[in-house]
């Protein structure tokens, strides 16, 4: 078992074990409602309407209106996850690995961004390395679009 992989594993027991939901409950909503809740707020942010969270939650009202047994369906997205992640063993990528690159290093990698384009100037200030390689990186585009490079 991979050591991120067992972390999150252990904080999802942990979370459980405080809250009296099940293990499937918390991770149904760590990972589907709250990390989407995380993103979709600051594209809300970006956007500067609030859109994106009130479809969502919409959404997921409609879901819970619908649902008889909440148990059960937190099972059932939880069991289609196993199933998802257990697909990447076609490509050779183990359970552990997949639940790591598709639970914490793809959340990550859209959070930040995210984070970036909406506190832009907060990011900038406080993160100039970062801001200023991110902004080196538009300049070259640009140059290189007007100068009608590839």
């Amino acid at each position: 078992m991979s050591v991120p992989f067992y972390i999150v594993y252990q904080a999802l027991e942990w979370v459980s074990g405080l809250t009296g939901l099940t293990y499937e409950e918390v991770n149904v909503i760590v990972y589907y409602i709250l990390v989407p809740t995380v993103f979709l707020a600051l594209i809300d942010k970006i956007l500067r309407k609030p859109v994106c969270l009130v479809v969502f939650y919409s959404g997921i009202a409609i879901t819970l209106f619908q649902a008889k047994d909440l148990t059960r369906l937190a099972d059932d997205i939880f069991n289609g996850s196993v199933l998802f992640l257990l697909a990447f063993s076609h490509i050779g990528i183990g359970y552990d690995l997949a639940s790591v690159l598709v639970c914490i290093l793809l959340p990550i990698g859209t959070f930040l961004p995210l984070l970036y384009f909406a506190f832009p100037v907060i990011f900038r200030r406080h993160l100039p390395t970062i801001a200023h390689l991110i902004e080196r990186v538009k300049m070259k585009r640009v140059a290189r679009r007007d100068s009608g490079a590839p």
